[in-house]
């Protein structure tokens, strides 16, 4: 559930994350709300953790054209020493879960060439504790994770209350 947010707050979201550099001004005029409300609201979701400023750094304005996801097994006394210790601190791996099911941990890696691919999966087969790694190459991204945004159905609806803003 939202935790008190509402159907703006979602408006207001949806339009960062379009334009992560609009102003609090651009913002109120396409949603008919006052500057000083959405400012307001934007300072209260960040500091209630609700949304994070941020960069989000393009991959292929670097080179890195290709996405392997790749899921490991590991043994379970190691899970937390292969996990923070040793996947998360590779520069090519972007995101890195604990996972259940067939693997233990889920990694993403962004590599510049399919020589890249070949070494990578290499250093990681050579990782004490990892007993069988599953890779999936990811031809293209449809959506990112930091294009999610929560359904509607999680948001109170607006009401148009701006006294309390």
């Amino acid at each position: 559930m939202s935790q008190g947010l509402d159907t703006l707050d979602r408006q207001i979201i949806c339009l960062l994350q379009d334009n992560g550099r609009a102003t609090s001004a651009e913002i109120a005029r396409r949603l008919a709300v006052s500057e000083r409300t959405v400012r307001n609201r934007i300072n209260r979701m960040v500091e209630r953790g609700a949304i994070l400023p941020t960069v989000v750094v393009n991959p292929k304005y670097f080179g890195y054209q290709t996405a392997l996801d790749i899921f490991c097994e590991v043994e379970l006394s190691r899970w937390e020493e292969i996990g923070k210790d040793l996947l998360s601190q590779l520069p090519e791996v972007n995101y890195i879960a604990y996972s259940t099911g067939d693997q233990d941990i889920s990694i993403q890696a962004l590599l510049e060439s399919s020589d890249d691919v070949y070494e990578f999966v290499q250093r990681l087969a050579s990782i004490p504790g990892i007993r069988r790694t599953k890779t999936v190459l990811v031809p293209r991204i449809l959506k990112n994770t930091h294009e999610w945004v929560p359904p509607e159905t999680g948001f109170e609806e607006y009401r148009g209350n701006l006294a309390a803003e």
